[in-house]
Parts: structure tokens; C-alpha cells; sequence
């Protein structure tokens, strides 16, 4: 079972190294790739946030006070689903609501918690009946969560893509943890790899995107689809992933879905970036929630539909469950082979245990095959993890890779409980929040507004002449204020001014 489940994996590899040849060779020879200068020149069309918030005073208004500083983008309201019973973060909210006129709270009738896809709903009806007061029609809806660290040029890349796609998806990037929390840092490893390599290839397999929650783009048509035109609420309130149900919904009326995987700049990608548990029991939770949506709920729900390929993807994602179970069985047998030759060692006298196996039987040829598969999967773990976070968390990822099976065991085993009990004893499946962090002052500083965006936000500059500053910049390693003085772009007073500015929004960021 294990040698067929690495068959399965070696395969992705296989397809998305072909997927990346045909692409660098064939396709982009004859279709230019779309440009930075791409994203800031078209006219910006009017987006609503969602963002849900059960007790979220610690963080929500951080991540608010972020998103206004460093949004390269104008027109765009966020609206903050809360609860009556939950006055902190409405006092959190009401307290910069004063200084942004189009920041709203959406008010569910209900006590909370109820589950996150109600508090959705809620603010989609509060979105609806404001276009409806007001007038405006907004292009899309997006999704974001109350810990989430936004990038400048998020709303400009939707903006881009919509209406042309229905569902834009951006990378989920896991802000790193320190070299020895193995808990927090096995997301790095995980999300590296599946939202450089695995993405990509539904994509191009299925035309289906899986929504991660976050990051998430959803055009006005998509929207008047689950929703069938206003009429029903387009969020799922039994399903504990919303967004992944969504997602399927979405493919069912065979709108067009996309990955992008967008590089703004030298290593900056267009991604969604965040803090994740880095405790056991917020894992297990986290995870047990994830598994018992996408492998039970949506087993139920979503039953085998679409084509083979389609099949093909909903295989993969349910499959967690038993290979959760397969680690582990593994390392148990591991194990007793290590006291076996353990015990051996010291009483080399003593009771002789029959061998292993014997040479030419099929078991042998079992066992190469699976080390042969072993290597390879952590040689492209860590290949992945070096992509996005460098050298030193690369290395780490292969002792992070067992410690992540047995959170991944761990977590299956709350999720068949869960579930099962639920099956038996028809017990509700409550939306199990995980506590959240926000990056403090010194970590936010590499996610900030660069000097060029908020220049060419305040129309200081056009698009063509900060790309060519940038290309300069590349090459000479010079500041960019430098350079744009040098080249009779912008004079010494308006770049200090714009410093200036700049460093005033970061402050009240802060």
C-alpha cells in the first residue's frame, strides 16, 4: 500500500516537472507571461474583503491597520463579520473605524460561535444590501482571515484576473518559526510543496483550484452562481471547509479556476502569509477539522464526481486518511526491528530471530522500491522548502517530514473519532477555532508597501518608469530613490516627502 501511494506521489512529481518543460519551452515562447507593469496600469475596479472574526481582539486590528498601510489599491471596502457576544473585537474595530470610511462591521443576529461559513453568509448579505443602498457593483469578493498578512499588490493581481477567472487562488506562505519549534515549522514544508507543485497540477489536470480560505478571489459571476443569483446563501454552514466545498461547487458550474503563483519582484511572491499553530493540540485540531470536511464531508457531499482526472484529484485529497495510518504502522515496525537487533547486539548468545526476509523474494524488492521512493520524496520536500525559505529550513525539513506524520496520525485519529460519533450518535460538528497570532513590528517589515508602489499609488511615477528604475536597480544594486533623482524622475523634496508618507503609514500600521 505504501509502494502504490508513492507511485501516486512520483507521478505528481513526474507531471509537474513535464507540465514546467512544455511551459518554458513551448508555451511562454509563444505567449508573453503577463508583467508587473501588467498589474499597475489597468483601471481598478472595486473589491469587498470578507474577513470572519470569533474573538479575534488580540489580532484584528493589527491586521487591519496593516492592510490599510500597505494595500497598493483604492477601491476596496473590508467588511468584519462579528458577533453580539463578542463586544472586544467590535471595540477592537470600532476604534480605527473613524480614520476608513470603508471599513464595516457585519453584525450576525446570532450568538457566536456558530461556524465560520455562517459568519461568511452574514457578510454577504451585509455586502449585497450595501451595493444595493449605495450603488456600487463590486467586481468580487475576497476572502481573508483575521491573522492574515496581506501583500501590497493583492488586490492589483485579482484586478487583473477578474473577470476573466472566476476563482483566483494566491499561494498560502506559513511565516517561518524558529529552527527548533518542529510543530510550527512542518507547515512550511507542507504548504511549500503543495502550493508550488501541487496546485499546479490539478490545475492543469482538472481545472479545479482547491480555495485554501485565504488569498482567495471570487468573481461577481462566480458568486451569483452558489448563490443562484442572490437568492440562497452561498456558503456551506454544515460543511467545517467551507472553502473547499466551494471550490467544488464552483468547478460543478464549470467556471474557470486559477493558481497563481506571481513574482512581484526578486523572491517577493503575491501570497497570502500568516503565523500557524505551533501547538500540539492546536494542530491535531486544525488538522482533524481539515481532514473530516475535505475526506468525510466531502466523501458524502461530493460523493466521485466529474471526469477521471477529477476523480483522480478527489482520490488524492481523501487518501490522508489511510496514509496517516501506513506512517505510522511503519515506524512501529521500525521499531521493533531496532529493539530486535538491538537485543542481538547485546546478547549475541542469546535467541536468534528468524531473518527479516530472504534474498530474492518479492518483499526485497518491495523494500528497495519503497527506499528508493523515501529519498526521492524528501529530496523534492526539500527542494520545495529551499524554493521558499532558504537552506537552513530545507535541511530541517527532513526530520520536520516524521514529525509531521505524526501530527498528521494524530490528527486522523481525532477526526475518525469525531466523525464517527457524529455518524452514530448524530452529534453536531462544531467549528473548532484555531487561536491566532499577528507578526509584530519588526517582522511585518519585509511584507510592508515598497517606496516604488506607494510612489506609483500617489502617481509620482508611471508603471514604465519603475520598471525601468527597477531593472537599473537589479543590475547596479543602487537605491531606487537614488536612481529615479539621477535619472530626472522625481527631485529630492518630493522623494523626502514621499518618505516621509511612507513612514507615517507604517507607524500607524504599528
Amino acid at each position: 500500500m505504501i509502494l502504490l501511494s508513492n507511485i501516486d506521489d512520483s507521478f505528481v512529481d513526474f507531471y509537474y516537472i513535464i507540465l514546467k518543460i512544455r511551459r518554458k519551452f513551448f508555451i511562454y515562447q509563444k505567449f508573453r507571461p503577463f508583467q508587473a507593469e501588467d498589474l499597475l496600469t489597468k483601471e481598478e475596479q472595486y473589491f469587498a474583503i470578507m474577513i470572519p472574526a470569533w474573538q479575534e481582539a488580540q489580532v484584528i486590528q493589527a491586521m487591519l491597520k496593516n492592510a490599510f498601510s500597505s494595500y497598493n489599491y483604492k477601491n476596496y471596502h473590508i467588511f468584519v463579520g462579528c458577533y453580539p457576544n463578542d463586544p472586544d473585537t467590535i471595540s477592537e474595530i470600532k476604534e480605527i473605524q473613524p480614520n476608513h470610511t470603508n471599513l464595516h462591521i457585519s453584525l450576525l443576529s446570532s450568538v457566536g460561535p456558530t461556524s465560520k461559513a455562517d459568519c461568511l453568509n452574514c457578510i454577504y448579505q451585509e455586502i449585497y444590501e450595501f451595493e444595493q443602498k449605495t450603488k456600487l457593483e463590486f467586481a468580487g469578493l475576497i476572502l481573508h482571515d483575521a491573522e492574515d498578512i496581506i501583500h501590497p499588490l493583492e488586490l492589483k493581481l485579482y484586478n487583473h484576473l477578474i473577470p476573466r477567472k472566476d476563482m483566483v487562488q494566491i499561494p498560502v506562505i506559513p511565516l517561518e518559526r524558529p529552527w527548533y519549534d518542529m510543530t510550527g515549522g512542518h507547515y512550511l514544508d507542507e504548504f511549500a510543496e503543495n502550493h508550488i507543485k501541487e496546485m499546479v497540477v490539478r490545475e492543469s489536470l482538472t481545472g479545479h483550484v482547491p480555495s485554501a480560505g485565504v488569498g482567495t478571489a471570487l468573481s461577481r459571476r462566480a458568486i451569483c452562481a452558489i448563490s443562484k443569483n442572490h437568492t440562497v446563501s452561498p456558503f456551506d454552514v454544515k460543511n467545517l471547509t467551507e472553502d473547499y466545498d466551494l471550490a467544488l461547487r464552483l468547478k460543478k458550474h464549470k467556471l474557470k479556476m486559477i493558481f497563481a503563483r506571481f513574482q512581484a519582484g526578486s523572491g517577493d511572491i503575491i501570497a497570502t502569509r500568516e503565523f500557524f499553530p505551533n501547538k500540539i493540540g492546536a494542530v491535531v485540531r486544525q488538522k482533524s477539522r481539515w481532514l473530516m470536511g475535505i475526506a468525510f464531508q466531502g466523501w458524502r457531499n461530493q460523493k466521485w464526481h466529474g471526469s477521471l482526472a477529477m476523480k483522480y484529484a478527489l482520490y488524492r485529497d481523501r487518501k490522508g486518511i489511510l496514509t496517516a495510518q501506513l506512517s505510522i504502522a511503519a515506524y512501529f515496525i521500525l521499531l521493533n526491528i531496532l529493539v530486535v537487533w538491538l537485543i542481538e547486539w547485546f546478547f549475541p548468545q542469546g535467541y536468534r530471530y528468524p531473518p527479516l526476509l530472504r534474498r530474492g523474494e518479492l518483499l526485497e524488492y518491495l523494500l528497495w522500491a519503497n527506499l528508493f521512493f523515501l529519498i526521492n520524496r524528501a529530496l523534492h520536500r526539500l527542494y520545495y522548502t529551499y524554493q521558499v525559505y532558504g537552506i537552513v529550513s530545507a535541511l530541517l525539513s527532513l526530520p520536520r517530514q516524521l514529525w509531521g506524520n505524526i501530527l498528521n496520525f494524530l490528527a486522523s485519529q481525532r477526526a475518525i473519532y469525531l466523525y464517527s460519533r457524529h455518524l452514530l450518535f448524530n452529534s453536531p460538528l462544531l467549528w473548532d477555532k484555531t487561536d491566532h497570532m499577528f507578526p509584530d513590528m519588526k517582522q511585518l517589515i519585509p511584507y510592508r508597501k515598497k517606496l516604488g508602489e506607494f510612489l506609483l499609488q500617489n502617481k509620482l511615477l508611471t508603471a514604465d518608469i519603475l520598471q525601468e528604475a527597477l531593472t537599473i536597480q537589479k543590475k547596479s544594486g543602487s537605491k531606487l530613490g537614488q536612481i529615479l533623482i539621477e535619472k530626472g524622475h522625481i527631485t529630492n523634496q518630493k522623494l523626502s516627502e514621499a518618505l516621509y508618507l511612507q513612514e507615517a503609514q507604517n507607524d500607524y500600521a504599528d
